[in-house]
């Protein structure tokens, strides 16, 4: 089957598409066609048939080829949104590494908080948030939010109630690294062990530089770079 002429009309209509023939005017005739495409006059009559099958053009005697519309673009699908869900909220004593990154004793009591990125059912990405008494103590006092009852505080972002509380968060040092997941990884996220993961760290001070909260987020290398939430001054 000739499928020279499909080839034709499609270029003829990316050329409608791009603008080079707006609607109004005239497309090249039939012996231009041949020439520019190197085809048939039978096929360049054929593809003329096509547009004007699709609506695109209507032939008028003595004039020509005349474009009288434009190609309908497909709807993009919407992009799925990704929500934030706080899946875990507790009291427990913190680990060396993140004792340092907040500047505390290992084996001080801090917030552990655990949130998950969704993409419709999919989690994408995994946060792993410590927050130290000292901060939990004055939101509780401000707010009267206990940020370690997962009941009482479904908050899965702490900045508005840092703010109320009369602190002044900002992301303060970032670091990003690259590791295989663990086997939680891979149940979580639903990836093979193969698949490697972006493990992003950042500590948010207030405006003296004391450490309010620590979170290190865990999502697909291929996905996206993890999202950093920068609190403004």
């Amino acid at each position: 089957m000739d499928t020279k002429y499909r080839l034709v009309a499609d270029q003829l209509i990316a050329a409608i598409d791009r603008g080079e023939y707006p609607i109004g005017s005239a497309l090249p005739p039939l012996r231009e066609l041949t020439r520019r495409f190197d085809v048939a006059r039978g096929t360049a009559r054929a593809a003329i048939a096509v547009l004007v099958t699709d609506g695109l053009a209507v032939v008028r005697q003595g004039v020509g080829t005349l474009v009288c519309a434009t190609p309908a673009r497909q709807p993009q699908p919407a992009p799925r949104r990704e929500h934030l869900q706080l899946v875990l909220s507790g009291w427990t004593p913190v680990g060396a590494d993140v004792a340092t990154r907040l500047g505390l004793r290992t084996g001080s009591l801090v917030v552990h908080r655990i949130r998950h990125h969704r993409t419709g059912q999919r989690v994408v990405r995994v946060d792993e948030q410590w927050i130290p008494e000292t901060v939990a103590g004055r939101i509780a006092h401000h707010t009267g939010h206990d940020i370690a009852d997962f009941e009482n505080t479904p908050h899965t972002d702490l900045t508005t109630l840092m703010r109320h509380a009369g602190l002044s968060p900002v992301v303060a040092v970032v670091t990003v690294r690259a590791r295989m997941p663990a086997q939680v990884d891979c149940t979580t996220l639903d990836i093979p062990a193969t698949q490697p993961l972006l493990v992003t760290d950042n500590v948010v001070h207030d405006s003296t530089g004391k450490a309010l909260e620590t979170t290190t987020s865990i999502g697909l290398s291929d996905h996206s770079t993890p999202m950093l939430t920068i609190p403004a001054l």
